[in-house]
């Protein structure tokens, strides 16, 4: 089972430049103040669906299709796929973003939520668990293929590349997992979510590496069998 220790010293390897706290705070902050589906409210929508992406950077790269000031500090905005911005487009509709407010304010239970949530994209659970996120952090954690990584791991089962979350019971039993850690180990939610996106990403390149070593071993294995079949004739 995971540690403190193990938390806390994943904490410092998480990648600010890509995927900056404050960035992230700033525009969080601006949709819970948030009351009616206005353009600032889709601004904040967009760029933490890019954030979220890795479409957001502190550090000027070669190409960018927007620059933003946040507290002052310059961020820039990269371009994403044409499925991404159709998916930020859903998720910036109006009546997506009036069922979003009124969950936020406890007028809309989740279970009604995530009929809308679904719209944004078909191909995953992922980006509409981040909507979901977007309007009650202190609540739902972020989920992706990474931090899901290690969840399946801690449950004893096996981890491949392909190893993602398919159900939005796969979130439920996430959210459950990570508000134990929260209690457990007296870290925030937010502690939890980092430490985990660091340590799925520790695990992604250790599960790519496993099946690297699979398929080296198979084409070994093949080499034999086709050697004795040599052999024989």
């Amino acid at each position: 089972m995971l540690t403190k220790e193990d938390i806390v010293q994943a904490l410092k390897k998480y990648d600010s430049i890509k995927y900056s706290e404050e960035f992230y705070a700033y525009y969080l902050e601006k949709i819970s103040r948030a009351f009616e589906p206005n353009d600032q409210l889709k601004d904040c929508v967009r760029y933490l669906i890019l954030w979220f992406l890795g479409k957001v950077t502190k550090e000027r790269p070669d190409s960018f299709i927007e620059r933003v000031y946040v507290n002052e500090k310059k961020f820039f905005i990269l371009k994403t796929t044409p499925n991404n911005e159709k998916a930020i487009e859903s998720a910036c509709d109006n009546i997506n973003l009036w069922a979003a407010l009124s969950f936020k304010n406890n007028h809309l239970p989740f279970n009604n939520f995530i009929q809308y949530a679904d719209t944004i994209t078909k191909n995953s659970i992922v980006l509409p668990s981040f909507y979901v996120h977007m309007f009650k952090p202190d609540e739902y954690p972020i989920l992706n293929g990474k931090v899901w990584k290690v969840y399946i791991e801690l449950m004893n089962k096996n981890v491949y590349i392909n190893t993602k979350p398919a159900f939005w019971s796969h979130y439920h039993q996430y959210v459950n997992f990570c508000h134990y850690l929260e209690e457990t180990l007296n870290l925030s939610l937010r502690e939890i979510d980092k430490g985990l996106w660091v340590l799925g990403d520790e695990l992604k390149n250790k599960a790519r590496e496993n099946e690297k070593n699979l398929i080296d071993n198979q084409y070994v294995i093949e080499g034999i069998f086709d050697e004795i079949k040599e052999q024989e004739t």
